[in-house]
């Protein structure tokens, strides 16, 4: 797609880097393409909540930046914590969290996800996804206002440096049409600086994927 569209400027691809040290060549040959920018292993669907902290996938995280490349956290709230544990092994890799880590907005519970993300938030080498929030809501009878806490904390927790606006499309059309997901967005941070606009849809991005 990429090849046939300029505006794709970069992709994050899959790897299997739970094999460590073995997966070596499947990340060299992925870099080997300019286009990709960054990895996703996804973590939220492991039923081994220490899924992230295996030697082997640590291993594997840790020798992305010898290919100048990223790393996605697609996670649960429920693997937050290890997460963190993660991260703090891994200072020399960038990372940022997909879909502001997917807490249960819909069960309206806050904790322990927003003390969660603001030990995650501290550790500076961390940016954050605000995606299809509605997602995590009740589908059909979503609002902003059952957003409205989980946004304010993100932004509260990484400000406006860190945070970069995601679509997730087509996932994101379970609950809400992609312009309505952008237009929900602008509605939550509503009287930010146009210098801040330009910063969460479009420079963080350039500069965290190096695009």
């Amino acid at each position: 797609a990429a090849e046939e569209d300029s505006r794709i400027k970069g992709i994050v691809s899959w790897a299997p880097l739970e094999k460590g040290e073995a997966a070596r060549p499947e990340v060299e040959a992925l870099a080997q393409n300019k286009l990709v920018k960054g990895l996703r292993r996804i973590i939220q669907f492991e039923e081994d909540l220490a899924f992230c902290l295996r030697p082997d996938f640590i291993a594997g995280v840790r020798m992305l930046p010898e290919y100048n490349l990223t790393f996605d956290l697609c996670i649960s709230h429920i693997h937050t914590q290890n997460t963190i544990r993660l991260v703090e092994q891994c200072p020399d890799v960038r990372f940022i969290l997909d879909h502001i880590g997917k807490p249960d907005i819909k069960g309206r519970q806050l904790e322990p996800w927003r003390t969660d993300i603001r030990e995650l938030s501290r550790l500076d080498n961390v940016y954050c996804k605000v995606s299809s929030l509605a997602t995590e809501a009740d589908h059909q009878n979503w609002t902003i206002a059952d957003l409205r806490p989980y946004v304010d904390h993100i932004f509260d927790c990484f400000g406006f440096d860190r945070t970069i606006f995601a679509g997730d499309w087509p996932v994101s059309s379970q609950a809400a049409a992609y312009p309505v997901c952008v237009e929900t967005l602008e509605q939550l941070i509503a009287g930010c600086s146009q210098q801040d606009l330009v910063k969460l849809f479009h420079d963080n991005a350039e500069k965290f994927y190096g695009v």
